[in-house]
């Protein structure tokens, strides 16, 4: 690896206080810290539907999925969240409450997912959609959903609703910590 300050070679070392070796240059000393990606998204609803999109990229190009996506510099958890629904589904929400999150660390990313409510009719299939529709839960295409963490996020909404919409927020910790 070379160094993103002086583009000299780095060395992956124990720095004093940290239990990590991490890539340090070996001219200019600075620390190249690998952190997280984030990703932000909604679980939009409507009428006691769930709005979902149909991907149209890879990976999972052709699967159902929630409205989300890499979060921006300069914007917060809330304000990527509502980008990301509006560029895959020309979709504007009312932040209900943070629903969740989940981590992947084998793959360096951590979701945030917001519970919202619908404000608009015209929503439709935007970049990198190819279809937006509403399910009822009862509905929900569960062969067809795109990842591990949107699988998660829609059981346990249809657990909350079925529990009287009582919308509690959940994580993948406990599945993290037994496997």
């Amino acid at each position: 690896m070379f160094c993103v300050k002086c583009g000299s070679h780095t060395k992956k070392i124990n720095i004093p206080d940290d239990i990590i070796k991490r890539d340090v240059c070996t001219v200019c000393a600075h620390v190249h810290y690998k952190n997280p990606k984030i990703i932000v998204g909604s679980l939009p609803v409507k009428n006691d539907k769930v709005l979902l999109c149909k991907r149209d990229i890879e990976p999972s190009r052709g699967r159902w999925t929630l409205p989300s996506g890499y979060m921006e510099l300069g914007e917060s958890l809330e304000e990527g969240s509502k980008r990301e629904s509006l560029e895959e589904a020309n979709l504007k929400y009312e932040i209900v409450k943070l629903y969740g999150t989940y981590s992947i660390p084998r793959i360096g990313q951590v979701l945030f997912i917001y519970l919202g409510k619908i404000m608009n009719d015209d929503y439709h299939a935007v970049a990198e959609t190819s279809e937006v529709r509403l399910f009822q839960i009862n509905e929900i295409p569960w062969e067809e959903i795109a990842f591990p963490s949107v699988d998660f996020f829609l059981k346990k909404y249809v657990e909350d609703y079925n529990d009287g919409n009582n919308f509690k927020f959940h994580t993948n910790y406990s599945e993290l910590i037994s496997t």
